[in-house]
């Protein structure tokens, strides 16, 4: 469960850091405050499937994560 948490810890702070590597329908808007961007980042990770959360992790990190 520790390394689930991690993943989603990692990705979430990528997303904020760099909403770009959000798909484009789950950017945040112009105009969003930050809170309703966050929203928005936390909505879509909540969305993933194990499978697509550790695709992810490789996009974005060039590393493989595991969590068993």
């Amino acid at each position: 469960m520790e390394r689930a948490e991690h993943l989603v810890e990692k990705l979430y702070a990528r997303y904020v850091a760099e909403p770009t590597s959000l798909p484009a329908e789950w950017r945040p808007r112009a105009g969003d405050d930050d809170d309703r961007a966050a929203r928005r980042i936390a909505d879509f990770i909540a969305g993933m499937t194990d499978r697509y959360a550790l695709a992810e992790h490789l996009r974005l990190f060039d590393e493989p994560a595991e969590l068993g």
